[in-house]
């Protein structure tokens, strides 16, 4: 064998997968190299001045200069010689180039160094795989597969944003963005700056859970929550204690761990003396507290998609929002887990309603009336009118005595006291 180790070692390889081109050709898809890189694959290997191609045949074996672009098609017959040591080895091929142009003669020139092209990958080829003779296999296992690239993790920055929804700090980590926004919550100078700081990194919060859920303390709860409960700690250390805030309804809020280093603060007992909100002046929103209603809201389809069962979300719009307190029961709806958890992660909640086109309160007190439609009005008649007009009524009425009749237990407020049913059930709904 004339040919050197290294170049045995070169001819024997696999043609590299990235030379591969395709083309689509009468239905079919084929594979093929290009001409420039079998002569550069034929310079590498056999050396710049160890090889040389010569043309010992070309004909034009068709031609049309009537049409426009002109047209012409070549054969042709290339040799090619290389030298191995001082043996010469000789290998020819053939080829078929089409060529078109604005004249004859731009046409004949393309189509012959087509033929040309053709012919002297055809002669090449006879060298091995590294010229195109691997794409003659169909399965193609002289083609040496490039492994496919892993994606690289897509890096994520977290952005804590002032209370003006300006970019205060930027993190790399999650847990970076968590300690520098329980510093800010803490730092927060009024209960305005305090929600307008929450309302700005309330989307952020909500990514937590999905982009980093392993970012949990050592019994489980995730920082999300921490924050969430921070917030609300936060949220009683600055509400101002004028009458005029006193309709809102403080809840008992667990201290936070010292896993996401949160300072504990002083949560109020339930020995501590409330307000009597019957003393104030100022009307205060009732939060009715029903777990059987929720328990029916949950067996509900989604308003959304209709799937079964479904969470009891409450409709934070519905009432004036107040410390650690949910707004009452009857503004309750059923959402699938899907949509109950998009719903969180947008800021206004009105507007996610009125995209998907829902009237949520007319639902919220559609399904709080079919569930209370055991529950009379006699219940709330001395409320407004005495007791000897209930009785006239009752004596005149042709049906039976409601005062006879026990009527069945309705929800209860904080204070264990009966409240009317919903008067604004009736409220036409709006599609």
């Amino acid at each position: 064998m004339a040919f050197s180790q290294t170049q045995i070692r070169k001819l024997a390889g696999k043609l590299p997968e990235r030379f591969v081109k395709t083309r689509t050709q009468r239905g079919l898809t084929l594979s093929y190299i290009e001409g420039w890189h079998v002569i550069d694959e034929a310079n590498r290997v056999f050396g710049f001045d160890g090889w040389d191609r010569e043309t010992i045949w070309s004909e034009c074996v068709w031609q049309d200069g009537r049409q426009d672009p002109k047209a012409c098609t070549y054969c042709a017959r290339v040799r090619i010689r290389v030298r191995a040591g001082k043996t010469l080895v000789s290998r020819e091929g053939s080829g078929v180039g089409h060529g078109t142009g604005a004249t004859l003669g731009d046409a004949h020139e393309s189509a012959l160094k087509e033929a040309e092209t053709d012919a002297t990958k055809r002669a090449l080829t006879t060298f091995g795989n590294l010229f195109g003779l691997a794409l003659y296999d169909k399965d193609q296992a002289g083609v040496q597969r490039s492994e496919p690239a892993k994606p690289s993790p897509r890096k994520v920055l977290w952005i804590l944003l002032s209370p003006s929804g300006e970019p205060a700090s930027t993190h790399d980590e999650p847990g970076g963005y968590c300690s520098a926004l329980r510093q800010a919550l803490q730092q927060a100078a009024s209960l305005a700056e305090l929600e307008a700081l929450w309302r700005s990194n309330l989307p952020a919060i909500a990514q937590l859970r999905a982009v980093a859920p392993p970012l949990t303390t050592r019994i489980g709860t995730h920082y999300a929550d921490l924050l969430e409960r921070l917030y609300g700690q936060q949220t009683l250390k600055l509400q101002p204690t004028a009458v005029g805030s006193a309709s809102l309804e403080p809840a008992p809020i667990a201290p936070v761990p010292e896993s996401l280093s949160l300072e504990p603060t002083t949560q109020p007992t339930r020995d501590a003396p409330t307000f009597d909100k019957s003393t104030s002046l100022l009307s205060h929103p009732k939060r009715l507290r029903d777990p059987s209603h929720l328990q029916f809201i949950a067996t509900q389809p989604c308003l959304v998609c209709g799937r079964s069962p479904a969470h009891a979300h409450h409709l934070r719009f519905a009432q004036p929002r107040a410390m650690g307190s949910k707004v009452s029961d009857e503004w309750t709806v059923p959402l699938c887990p899907i949509h109950h958890r998009s719903l969180h992660d947008v800021g206004v909640e009105e507007e996610w309603w009125q995209a998907k086109g829902i009237d949520a309160k007319a639902e919220a007190e559609r399904l709080w009336q079919q569930r209370h439609t055991t529950l009379t009005p006699a219940r709330v008649l001395p409320a407004v009118a005495p007791a000897e007009n209930t009785k006239s009524h009752d004596s005149d009425s042709t049906g039976p005595n409601t005062a006879d009749v026990a009527p069945k237990p309705g929800p209860m407020d904080e204070q264990k006291r009966p409240v009317p049913i919903n008067l604004h059930a009736n409220r036409p709904r709006l599609d």
